[in-house]
C-alpha cells in the first residue's frame, strides 16, 4: 500500500517507535481503531514526520501480525442484525444500504433509519461477496417490515 517512495517502510517506521508508542499504537490495532493506530505513529513526534499513507502501511502490517488477537467483528447475520435494530428504543422505518470508503477499499454500511431522519449503525461489511450483505438486509427488512433503500448490488464503481 506505499504510496510514496520517500515513506519508511512498516519495519523501519516500527524500529524507530518508542516502546510506549508501539504499545498504544497495537492497543487501537486490537481494538480495531485504524486510524487512531496511525495517530499514534503520527504523534510519535519522529523526524521526519512519516506520512499518513505510511502510517496506514505500519497499521496493516501490525494487524496481521496480531489478527489471532482481533477484537472480534459483531455478528452480521440476519438474527443478530435484527436483534439490533429491535434494541434501538425506537421504531424503524427503512434500513438503508450506503458505500462507503476507507483507506483499505469499500465498505457496505447497513444503518436503520427511524421516521425522524435519525440513524443507527447497524452493521458493514469489507471485502466480501457483496450478494451477503443485500440478502441479510433484505431478510431483516423483511423480519422488521420496512423497505431496503440504497444502492444495488453491482458494487460502488458502477451507476
Amino acid at each position: 500500500m506505499t504510496h510514496d517512495d520517500r515513506s519508511p517502510a512498516p519495519h523501519v517506521l516500527w524500529a524507530a517507535l518508542p516502546q510506549a508508542v508501539r504499545e498504544r499504537l497495537d492497543a487501537q490495532v486490537l481494538r480495531r481503531a485504524r486510524l487512531m493506530a496511525a495517530r499514534e505513529v503520527l504523534d510519535a513526534g519522529l523526524h521526519p514526520r512519516p506520512g499518513l499513507y505510511a502510517c496506514l502501511d505500519l497499521v496493516h502490517v501490525r494487524e496481521e501480525v496480531l489478527a489471532d488477537r482481533l477484537v472480534p467483528l459483531p455478528a452480521r447475520d440476519a438474527d443478530a442484525l435484527t436483534a439490533r435494530a429491535e434494541a434501538l428504543g425506537r421504531r424503524v422505518a427503512a434500513l438503508e444500504l450506503e458505500w462507503d470508503g476507507d483507506s483499505r477499499g469499500w465498505i457496505l454500511v447497513l444503518d436503520a433509519v427511524g421516521g425522524a431522519g435519525e440513524r443507527a449503525a447497524l452493521a458493514q461489511w469489507q471485502e466480501v461477496a457483496w450478494e451477503g450483505p443485500f440478502a441479510v438486509a433484505a431478510e431483516v427488512a423483511g423480519r422488521l417490515g420496512v423497505a431496503v433503500r440504497g444502492p444495488g448490488e453491482d458494487g460502488p464503481d458502477r451507476p
